[in-house]
């Protein structure tokens, strides 16, 4: 029963990886483009957006949403700082799914993207995860330590 469940886990991140991922992407070729053709940062991706709905710091928060949902999203993927990253989305979907009710747009995506980071939250990466490995990496003792002429 707990290699289903870290298996669960394992698609949640999944999930929650390639929904994010895909408009990360999106979001950093639009930075791209705009940097390309000379444009202000201001004018183009969310800060407009941002500005419009009332948020404060529009090309800051602009720019954050972008690495959430693309650097963010891949370290929840693989499950490295999963819980930081994890709540660092659900954030920026709290955000997003206030800017779409605001502008009247369907809210439905960004409120299940939002149940899934804080899904991960509540139950972290599980088993197959790199936060997992790294842990199990500190527990092990060093075979080098009882040998005086290896040690520094």
């Amino acid at each position: 029963m707990p290699s289903l469940i870290n298996i669960g886990l394992l698609l949640s991140r999944a999930a929650g990886f390639l929904l994010a991922f895909t408009f990360g992407i999106q979001k950093i070729g639009w930075y791209v483009t705009a940097f390309h053709a000379g444009k202000p940062l201001a004018s183009i991706g969310l800060a407009p957006l941002i500005a419009k709905v009332g948020f404060p710091f529009p090309i800051i928060l602009a720019l954050w949403i972008t690495l959430n949902e693309s650097i963010g999203a891949f370290f929840v993927g693989i499950g490295l700082f999963t819980r930081f990253a994890a709540a660092s989305l659900a954030l920026g979907m709290i955000g997003g799914l206030y800017t779409s009710v605001q502008l009247q747009e369907d809210w439905l995506r960004t409120a299940l993207y939002l149940i899934i980071f804080t899904a991960v939250i509540f139950t972290g990466p599980g088993k197959f995860s790199v936060d997992r490995w790294l842990q199990s990496r500190k527990k092990k003792p060093n075979p080098t330590s009882s040998v005086p002429f290896l040690t520094s």
